[in-house]
């Protein structure tokens, strides 16, 4: 059964109600019912929700009624479907709108959903930029512009990012980091003439975001 979530204009006259003539326990969930209305299947809910509206057989529901419990139903689920892309890792609030909008769920729930998180403090961005630049630093070593718009593309406000960012550096050196990158691969620039080897050099660890005064000083320590 379909609820339009847009108000439409009041009628003058009462609107109808209907009345709850069963409700079933779904086979392949146990936590879900069926609920028919005049006999048909209407939809299914999830226990919590038929639990916290008390519905049961002989119920009345008018379509103001059958709307905030079809709210309140999608809102349920798409916070389920947050908290499971949640438990693979740490997401940013824009990962986490991003996905619901992507399984159609409507703007509106999309938001209290993420606004939910965030104040139970499961989604954090300050946070996931820490871990996300913590990570970065010790598989893929990189530089703080490249770390800055990786967090961007995760939608992390720039200066959220950029207090991520330096409270990472305050603990690491970025010229040791270039340097140490750059004696990783010294065996990929063997035999090249040296101009060529500094430019090669050079042009790695300025692909990998660091900045040019930071590149002359990792180029001066290895060559």
């Amino acid at each position: 059964m379909q609820i339009d979530y847009h108000s439409k204009e009041e009628s003058s006259e009462s609107p109808p109600k209907r009345k709850i003539t069963e409700i079933s326990i779904q086979k392949r969930n146990p936590h879900r019912r069926s609920v028919f209305l005049d006999d048909e299947f209407a939809f299914g809910l999830n226990e919590e929700i038929v639990a916290k509206y008390k519905l049961q057989v002989g119920s009345e529901l008018d379509d103001a009624d059958l709307l905030q419990i079809l709210q309140k139903e999608e809102a349920l689920k798409a916070k389920e479907s947050a908290l499971n892309y949640l438990s693979v890792r740490a997401r940013s609030r824009k990962e986490i709108v991003d996905k619901l909008t992507q399984k159609g769920y409507d703007k509106d729930i999309v938001a209290k959903v993420a606004d939910g998180l965030e104040e139970v403090g499961l989604v954090n961005d300050l946070e996931f930029s820490r871990a996300w630049v913590k990570e970065r630093l010790q598989i893929r070593p990189r530089g703080r512009r490249m770390l800055g718009q990786e967090l961007w593309q995760k939608g992390i406000a720039k200066e959220v990012a950029e207090k991520a960012i330096q409270e990472a550096f305050e603990k690491v050196d970025e010229g040791q980091l270039a340097t140490e990158l750059l004696k990783r691969r010294l065996g990929r620039y063997q035999g090249l003439e040296k101009e060529k080897a500094k430019r090669r050099m050079a042009d790695f660890l300025l692909r990998r975001g660091f900045d040019w005064e930071t590149v002359k000083e990792a180029l001066t320590a290895v060559l």
